[in-house]
């Protein structure tokens, strides 16, 4: 992996706050340790904001408040403080179902999606809430008044299979093309967050032009390389899943993975495993750009150079401590769960994704908040010094 040529600034600090659902509200605690190390700066720490999914919600919240980062926090851990299912999603008994039958019958019938697409929930709450909340005009305001460079919010193109990368900033910044993703500029707007946020099954595909978006995790091979084409050269990665989880087998009878179960696995893949991977990939390009002379570190123009990365991520099972507050969800929703096999071991990462509970978020931002200041040494040289 390379980027343009650059001094080692702290100007081109990115910030990458990939996807996971309720699990994101961990990423508000590492933050809150961020801006209590900050203190009474003036400057926006990162100038570069990379994100997907719930970490887009995230990544547009401190781009919209880049002129006061501590401030924009504080409101930031206020609004996932004060989260409850019913801001996020409906979840009335009929509905759940209503939905789950339509979402059964379009594996038949393609007809059914069209006119309104097909999901288990509908999130309108959710648009609602960051309509509210968020104010998109700002985003703008801020890049030219020096306080951001750039925003970029990733999604999957259900159209045409590609991960798309929206992204705003300066002159300077040009779209991309690669294999199965490119980067488009546009100023960032309310129906590219949803786009990004709309969970596969979970929530139905957010419609930007033309096209219908799904959940930004879809497909996103290098969650890292946005922040890396918008000119990061350091970039500090907050993963709401540890990336190097050490796995322990425990002797007990396995049985055949039920619907539910097979889902929560493909959710984990598509939130934690492309990070985990471009994570150990970017580390791997490091250690070998150690190895080449100063000299021939040149290749077809441009200067190979190595990204620094800070990665903080959980130090404690998000899995084990949603399992403690299943019983937060609405009843139609744990009922589903239940019938589809999504409550036994193992699975209970999709309930993760959907505790949009004031207990559980609180207990993951405290969680966010005792790790980043465990890290406090790493994170004052990495952006201070």
């Amino acid at each position: 992996m390379s980027c343009p040529d650059a001094s080692a600034s702290h100007a081109n600090t990115g910030l990458i706050l990939p996807g996971g659902g309720a699990r994101a509200a961990y990423q508000v605690g590492v933050l809150k340790a961020i801006a209590s190390l900050h203190g009474k700066r003036h400057s926006n720490p990162f100038p570069i904001l990379a994100g997907t999914s719930a970490g887009a919600i995230n990544a547009t919240s401190l781009a919209a408040g880049a002129h006061h980062f501590t401030g924009t926090v504080e409101t930031l851990e206020i609004m996932w403080k004060q989260l409850s299912t019913d801001r996020i999603y409906r979840a009335d008994l009929m509905g759940v179902l209503r939905n789950a039958l339509r979402l059964a019958g379009s594996l038949f019938n393609s007809g059914i999606a069209v006119g309104r697409p097909v999901a288990l929930l509908d999130n309108s709450p959710l648009r609602e809430l960051l309509e509210e909340r968020i104010r998109f005009e700002s985003i703008g305001m801020n890049i030219r008044n020096g306080d951001l460079d750039a925003l970029s919010l990733t999604a999957m193109n259900y159209s045409l299979g590609l991960s798309e990368t929206f992204f705003q900033g300066g002159p300077q910044h040009a779209g991309w093309q690669r294999w199965r993703r490119q980067g488009l500029a546009t100023p960032i707007q309310l129906q590219h967050l949803m786009a990004s946020t709309a969970i596969p099954t979970i929530f139905p595909p957010a419609k930007v032009g033309r096209y219908f978006y799904g959940d930004g995790a879809l497909r996103q091979l290098t969650p890292i390389s946005p922040a890396i084409h918008l000119g990061a050269n350091r970039v500090l990665v907050i993963p709401a899943n540890g990336h190097k989880r050490v796995y322990h087998h425990t002797p007990k009878p396995i049985q055949s993975p039920a619907f539910g179960q097979i889902i929560g696995q493909l959710l984990n893949s598509a939130f934690i495993d492309s990070i985990e991977t471009d994570i150990e990939r970017l580390e791997r390009i490091n250690e070998l750009l150690a190895l080449i002379p100063r000299e021939n570190m040149q290749m077809m123009g441009r200067e190979l150079l190595p990204v620094e990365c800070l990665v903080i991520s959980p130090s404690e099972d998000i899995d084990a401590i949603a399992d403690e507050h299943v019983k937060e969800l609405p009843r139609s929703l744990r009922a589903f769960l239940g019938r589809t096999g999504s409550s036994r071991g193992g699975s209970v990462s999709i309930a993760s994704y959907l505790l949009f509970t004031e207990e559980y978020c609180a207990k993951l931002i405290d969680l966010g908040y005792r790790d980043g200041l465990a890290q406090r040494d790493d994170i004052n040289a990495f952006l201070y010094q």
